[in-house]
């Protein structure tokens, strides 16, 4: 890719990262909260009479985006020959539902592979923070957004210039770690997140080992799943590092990473809308720490043990982040 392509795809993304911070400002204005990472409803576990609780928190700021046809669609029953759908949609796996499948501009940057999902993609992460266990049943927000729990900015103490919305991440290709994840690992990676950063293959760093058991779509894969794979990130392993979840393939635990195709580094976006460069290089503290429990969590500003990147994850930890320190 050549320098200028590159410096354009960058401030493209850049743009996108700044529409969709706007965006969840509306919607925090309106709704008097940020929306849930994860959330829906559930009919007996039943994938077409509900959206299994698994839909994003994309999904509930389609208005915001511009995306108000498609979020009425959502909204309202809908018949797709013969089968009729319920009012917010079946689960985001159920490709014949025509919203899953549409690809939002707005989502993709530039940049970023095409993937090969037949579902609308993402390439836009919400941030749980340094929250790694239990993310899809959290009993404590961590991060700006959590599955099934809605933050209020007043309880964002850090600070909005200090705490990450959204990051990037990539998209399926091949076996490229920054858009891909691997799935069945140990949860012993929970009790050693080096574990994890080790996966890499030896010869091409960018890529998994050729034996690693890899996710079907890859990160970002249905935009409207909420599941950690499909649309959230959290502050532990650096900027294109290798993803993994714990003991299956979706909605499961793990370290989820952010990642994108510029060149060391990516962008995030910030809770006062700004949207900065991390480089690969940040500082992510002691990495052989275990990650913390929900109870852990649930204290009085519980610093992240995951230095600077942990910090700027979390949304009241109380952690001194200086300027100019990432």
């Amino acid at each position: 890719m050549g320098h200028s392509r590159a410096q354009f795809d960058r401030a493209h993304c850049t743009n996108n990262l700044k529409n969709i911070l706007l965006a969840t400002a509306n919607y925090e204005s309106t709704h008097g909260a940020l929306p849930m990472a994860m959330g829906g409803t559930d009919v007996n576990g039943d994938p077409l009479q509900s959206n299994a609780g698994r839909l994003s928190g994309i999904v509930a700021m389609l208005p915001q985006i511009e995306q108000t046809a498609l979020y009425d669609q959502i909204t309202e029953p809908l018949d797709v020959d013969g089968t009729l759908y319920p009012p917010r949609g079946p689960a985001p796996w159920i490709a014949a539902y025509p919203a899953w499948t549409t690809q939002i501009e707005l989502l993709k940057c530039p940049s970023a592979a095409d993937g090969t999902s037949k579902f609308g993609q993402t390439n836009y992460a919400l941030c749980i923070g340094d929250m790694a266990r239990d993310i899809h049943q959290p009993t404590v927000a961590r991060g700006a957004f959590a599955c099934g729990l809605s933050q209020r900015m007043s309880k964002i103490k850090d600070g909005a210039s200090n705490t990450i919305f959204f990051a990037e991440i990539g998209s399926l290709d091949g076996k490229r770690i920054n858009g891909q994840y691997a799935i069945e690992q140990s949860d012993k990676l929970l009790d050693n997140p080096t574990l994890c950063l080790k996966l890499r293959d030896s010869w091409n760093k960018a890529y998994y080992p050729g034996n690693t058991k890899l996710s079907k779509l890859g990160r970002g894969g249905r935009w409207a799943d909420g599941s950690a794979g499909d649309s959230l990130f959290n502050t532990i392993l650096p900027p294109n590092s290798p993803s993994c979840a714990i003991d299956g393939d979706e909605a499961v635990d793990g370290l989820y990473s952010a990642g994108s195709q510029h060149k060391g580094g990516v962008n995030v976006g910030m809770g006062d809308g700004s949207v900065k460069f991390i480089v690969d290089s940040i500082d992510c503290g002691d990495l052989s720490q275990r990650t913390l429990t929900q109870q852990e969590m649930s204290g009085h500003k519980v610093a992240s043990p995951f230095g600077i990147w942990g910090a700027l994850g979390t949304a009241d930890g109380a952690e001194k982040i200086g300027f100019g320190e990432y």
